[in-house]
C-alpha cells in the first residue's frame, strides 16, 4: 500500500463524511465494509513498517474517526442469492493489524466488546454499558482427557444477564431462572488470544477500588499511563459515544454479523 503514509497525514485533515466517500476508478462509491477494510489495511502498514500510530484510537485521528463512524452507522448485513453473508473483513484481520490483543488500553478495551459481542451475545450500547463486572464470573469444567491419570480442568467466562434485560421480543420480563447463561471458553493453544487472559489482564490493570461495582464494566483508560504502568484505567466509565464507534466497527466482522444472523427468528 504505498500511498499509506500520505492517507495517515490526511485522516487527520478529514472532518467530513464525504472525505471518506472513496469511489473506485469507475467512479462508483466503495461500500462502507470496503471503506474499513482498507483502513484496517492501512493500520496493518503502520505496524509493519515501526509506526506506532494506531488511526482508530488515537486522540488525533478523533475527526477520522468520527467520520468513519458516520459511514458504518447505516451498515447492514449483506447477503447472496444463497443467503450467504458478503463480507470482506474477518476476526483474524483485526489480529494481524493488532486491533485485538493487549497492545494498549484501547486495544483491549476493544477486545473486550469484540468477545463479549460475539459470546455474550451483547449488539446494543446500551446492552454493553448495563454490563458489570458483577456479571461475569469464571467457572471451571471437567475435561475427559483420554490417558490422563488427573481430570483436567477449562476456564469458562460466564454472563449473567441482568433481570431487567431479560426480556423476550415481546417485551415480557422472564423469571431469574429462565434468563439466559452466556459463556466463552480458554483458548489454552494461543494465550495471547485467549478470553479468559484478556479479561484477567483487564482486571489486573483497573483500579481495585472499582472491582466489585454492579454498574460499570468499560472503564476510560488513564492519559498518563504507559504499558508498564500498574493502572491503566480511570474510574470513570466509558462514554456511549467511544462505545458507539468500537462497536460499529466491531459489527462489520464476519463472524460478528454470522452470530447475530443466527439470532434472528
Amino acid at each position: 500500500m504505498s500511498g499509506a503514509m500520505w492517507t495517515v497525514r490526511d485522516t487527520k485533515r478529514n472532518s467530513s463524511k464525504k472525505d471518506l466517500e472513496v469511489r473506485n476508478p469507475d467512479g462508483d462509491e466503495y461500500s462502507p465494509d470496503y471503506v474499513f477494510y482498507m483502513c484496517i489495511g492501512i493500520q496493518q502498514y503502520l505496524f509493519e513498517n515501526a509506526r506506532i500510530d494506531n488511526i482508530f484510537t488515537d486522540i488525533y485521528f478523533e475527526k477520522f474517526t468520527g467520520c468513519l463512524n458516520e459511514l458504518l452507522t447505516n451498515y447492514t448485513v449483506r447477503l447472496n442469492a444463497q443467503g450467504e453473508i458478503v463480507c470482506r473483513i474477518e476476526e483474524e484481520h483485526l489480529w494481524e493489524c493488532k486491533q485485538l490483543g493487549a497492545h494498549s488500553p484501547y486495544v483491549l478495551l476493544n477486545t473486550l466488546i469484540y468477545f463479549n459481542t460475539r459470546y455474550f451475545h451483547l449488539r446494543s450500547v446500551d446492552d454493553h454499558l448495563h454490563l458489570s463486572f458483577s456479571h461475569i464470573m469464571k467457572h471451571w469444567k471437567k475435561l475427559n482427557v483420554t490417558g490422563s491419570k488427573t481430570p483436567s480442568r477449562s476456564v469458562y467466562l460466564r454472563y449473567y444477564v441482568p433481570t431487567q434485560l431479560g426480556g423476550d421480543a415481546s417485551g415480557v420480563k422472564r423469571r431469574k431462572e429462565e434468563l439466559p447463561v452466556f459463556e466463552q471458553g480458554e483458548n489454552a493453544e494461543n494465550p495471547l488470544r485467549c478470553p479468559v487472559k484478556l479479561y484477567e489482564f483487564y482486571l489486573s490493570k483497573c483500579p481495585e477500588s472499582i472491582k466489585n461495582r454492579n454498574d460499570v464494566f468499560y472503564l476510560v483508560p488513564e492519559r498518563s499511563c504507559v504499558p508498564d504502568s500498574p493502572v491503566w484505567y480511570s474510574t470513570q466509565s466509558l462514554g456511549a459515544e467511544s462505545m458507539n464507534k468500537m462497536l460499529n466497527r466491531v459489527r462489520l466482522v464476519r463472524e460478528i454479523q454470522e452470530v447475530q444472523l443466527q439470532e434472528v427468528p
